[in-house]
């Protein structure tokens, strides 16, 4: 019998004779699944074959040094990264089994790093590295434990399936506001993990809101006053001499202006209105200016001289509480921050204060006969500053999957706590308005004018609103569901508390409570 044997030509596959007299067998080798890689134990493997007695947890004995890169806490970089030789640190056989194509066989023992691996990658762990590099995955894992808060082992997407066996990945508590511990992060890639455990730590909480300025605003200018009656000062001889009122008052207040309205003008005959006031709410009326005959009064019954005050301003909205669920990206977890407050309006200004009558025979010189002008009102006081939101607590995800295909089988996934949503800032109150200017005195038997009125106080501003609590998720998804078999067990912990509003809570603005759940979809 002759035979020609059997062979592989690249990717091609040669269909080889084995002969024997007259009696011939074609022997197609895509029919044996040992040397096409078909065989039932390659199934389910993805694109990146994992060539015959290189799964540590398939075989007895030690890996054949052939299969890739062996990696030991007591070994070195430079080494050849053989058993007997084998590299330091994940990263580095890591980055020499890309090169290669190869895999990562890792004892079972503590690497504080964290891992980064591309796509296509295959890092098998819980090999015995003291006593022939055999695997004892089913009691002792390696460990991926960084010593600084971050995700502990991501996978980058790429062509190429990715195998992960035997490897324990492990999150230390998040430590900056607002962070989250996640032990495993899948980022658009396919991945099997097979009895692993990934372990996370506890969110952090949420930064608080900033306060506003807790110093009130300064009271707003007074009005000006009125002027005396007969005082020399518009220079305009005559029996018809009239003494302007109280010139209005503008408080600038971010943009907004409220103004006290002028006051009334005194001359010989009657006395002038008071002007109303000018702002964004509702003005305040003017006071009435000393008629030709009639009662006259400053107070008392409407109508009469003084200027009323300005309304107080409307105080601003509260900010809007956090609610929702967070989204995944590539980069982890983004919680829902509270909205800050805002400002308070700046209160109306008061109405001018009414003139006087004056009369001829009350004095003599330039302004002869004049009578008294009524003061300004006052402008109202500025708004208050609102509080800012509350940042979004922490979450803590033992695995997060971004665009993934993942598989997991027998393994183990454990959250923490999440963090507390962080408080909203303190508003700030409004300031007071100006008080109205005084009116002007009389001379001679004729009667004073009338004080304008005082300006309103400005609204408080707006406490910020609480930040969403951070979610403790065993799974956490976008996109493809992942898959579990075997005795896979999720183990989610307690979610953070939302946090409280501004100013003691008193608009009910706390932001919501996350969520804990043992896998969860997000955005």
């Amino acid at each position: 019998m002759r035979t020609l044997g059997r062979t592989l030509l690249g990717s091609a596959v040669a269909v080889v004779l084995i002969a024997s007299g007259c009696d011939g067998l074609w022997y197609h080798i895509e029919n044996d699944c040992e040397l096409m890689l078909t065989c039932e134990k390659y199934r389910g493997r993805g694109s990146e074959v994992v060539p015959a007695g290189c799964v540590p947890s398939e075989i007895d004995g030690a890996v054949d040094e052939t299969c890739g890169v062996f990696v030991a806490s007591t070994g070195n970089d430079e080494n050849l990264g053989t058993r007997t030789e084998p590299v330091a640190t994940l990263a580095e056989g890591v980055r020499r089994a890309a090169g290669n194509g190869t895999g990562v066989y890792a004892c079972a023992e503590t690497f504080e790093e964290a891992v980064e691996l591309p796509a296509g990658a295959k890092l098998f762990g819980g090999l015995d590295c003291a006593n022939g590099w055999v695997w004892i995955g089913k009691t002792a894992k390696t460990v991926v434990a960084p010593g600084e808060e971050g995700i502990a082992l991501k996978v980058t997407r790429g062509e190429g399936a990715v195998r992960i066996e035997d490897v324990s990945a492990r999150a230390l508590d998040a430590q900056a506001l607002g962070a989250s511990s996640i032990a495993v992060l899948v980022d658009g890639a396919e991945v099997e993990l097979a009895r692993c455990e990934l372990v996370a730590g506890n969110g952090a909480d949420g930064a608080e809101g900033d306060d506003a300025p807790t110093e009130v605003p300064a009271q707003a200018s007074p009005g000006n006053a009125g002027t005396d009656a007969c005082s020399d000062v518009d220079g305009t001889p005559g029996s018809d001499a009239t003494l302007s009122g109280g010139a209005q008052v503008v408080n600038e207040c971010g943009g907004d202006l409220s103004i006290g309205g002028g006051g009334g003008d005194g001359n010989v005959t009657n006395g002038g209105d008071g002007a109303t006031s000018q702002g964004t709410a509702e003005t305040a009326r003017g006071g009435v200016g000393e008629p030709f005959s009639g009662a006259w009064d400053c107070g008392g019954a409407e109508p009469n001289g003084r200027g009323d005050d300005g309304s107080n301003g409307a105080p601003g909205d509260a900010g809007v509480a956090a609610t929702g669920l967070g989204t995944l990206n590539s980069s982890g977890y983004t919680g829902v921050s509270g909205r800050a407050g805002e400002a308070g309006k700046p209160g109306q200004g008061g109405g001018g204060g009414g003139g006087t009558k004056g009369g001829a025979a009350i004095c003599s010189g330039a302004m002869r006969g004049a009578g008294a002008s009524g003061g300004s009102g006052g402008p109202g006081g500025c708004g208050g500053l609102p509080g800012q939101g509350g940042g979004a607590g922490g979450a803590s995800i033992a695995l997060a999957s971004v665009e993934g295909k993942v598989t997991l089988k027998d393994c183990v996934l454990k959250a923490g706590n999440g963090g507390k949503g962080g408080a909203g800032g303190d508003l700030q109150p409004g300031g007071l308005g100006g008080l109205g200017g005084v009116g002007g005195t009389g001379v001679g038997g004729s009667k004073a004018a009338c004080a304008g009125g005082q300006g309103g106080q400005g609204g408080n501003g707006g406490p910020g609103g609480g930040g969403l609590g951070g979610p403790s998720l065993a799974i956490a998804y976008r996109g493809e569901a992942v898959k579990q078999e075997g005795q896979t067990m999720l183990q989610p912990g307690t979610p953070g508390a939302g946090g409280p509003g501004g100013s003691n809570n008193v608009s009910e603005n706390a932001g919501a409570d996350g969520l804990a759940a043992a896998e969860q979809e997000l955005p």
